[in-house]
């Protein structure tokens, strides 16, 4: 009885142990991002900076939206990520649908073939999407990324989504298309409500792919008026030479709308699962 009490209390501390070095490992960047974008340059550039700050500014921030043009730069990734979430999930809904549900030759064949285009590397890509947007005239623009990122953005959706849609029973639209409803009713009234938390969740890992993409937005955009954030924090580096205290601040800036929509996503899932439920 005491050793397996005692076996109990050990397996306890390692296991709570292990989770608290996991939390500290994954929460301490975030905090050193925070700490640094609200101390002074003199304590941010030494060898041996403080694990915690003396004194706490906002000169980084005030800087960073009135010397810069970085609030800008955050308006065209909101932009960009929105309208690409938007048409990425419709195109996702619908294609997951149609693999799903529809039979039609091929359909193995294009199931397949949506992870080979999910995988399939940027940097094999850039060079031939650069020569297409060129020849479409759309270089140095935002909208030119609504073109590209939809590339790796819906295979995402669709993959995700078939899962999704695979788990809802097909008994559920066989009754209401007995009852008088086509596809697009059924997909309307029953799958999207049950499969809600499901197309909540790829939503929301949609806009973060498009938010957080640098490569082709590095690429295609080269004015301060069209670049997105992730190409304007890379903007505060110079040669060997970096502003850190840009480059803190940009980030949490640029971390504070996919945290957001994080959290709005949370309840999202709750209330979605019961709503598809009821209906």
């Amino acid at each position: 009885m005491v050793r397996t009490k005692r076996k109990r209390i050990i397996n306890s501390v390692l296991t709570y142990g292990i989770l608290g070095l996991a939390l500290i490992w994954t929460i301490f960047p975030i905090y050193w991002m925070v700490k640094s974008s609200l101390s002074l340059n003199s304590e941010m550039y030494v060898a041996r900076p403080n694990l915690f700050s003396k004194v706490i500014t906002f000169d980084h921030y005030i800087d960073l939206f009135f010397n810069t043009t970085f609030l800008h730069s955050i308006w065209n990734s909101l932009i960009v990520a929105s309208i690409t979430t938007v048409i990425c999930l419709t195109i996702g809904v619908l294609g997951a649908y149609a693999m799903t549900r529809l039979s039609y030759p091929g359909r193995n064949l294009f199931r397949s073939s949506i992870i080979v285009s999910y995988l399939m590397p940027t940097a094999v890509l850039f060079v031939p999407m650069y020569v297409f947007i060129s020849s479409l005239g759309f270089y140095d623009s935002k909208y030119a990324l609504l073109i590209i990122y939809p590339t790796f953005v819906v295979p995402y959706c669709c993959y995700m989504l078939i899962s999704y849609f695979k788990a809802i029973p097909y008994a559920l639209e066989e009754a209401a298309l007995i009852d008088g409803c086509n596809r697009l009713q059924t997909l309307w009234y029953i799958v999207i409500p049950i499969a809600l938390p499901g197309i909540a969740v790829v939503a929301t890992f949609a806009f973060t792919m498009a938010w957080n993409e640098y490569l082709y937005a590095m690429i295609m955009t080269t004015s301060n008026a069209q670049k997105t954030a992730t190409v304007a924090i890379s903007a505060f580096k110079f040669a060997d030479s970096a502003i850190w205290g840009r480059i803190m601040s940009a980030s949490v800036v640029c971390s504070l709308p996919v945290t957001i929509l994080y959290i709005a996503a949370q309840s999202l899932l709750i209330s979605g699962k019961y709503e598809g439920s009821v209906k």
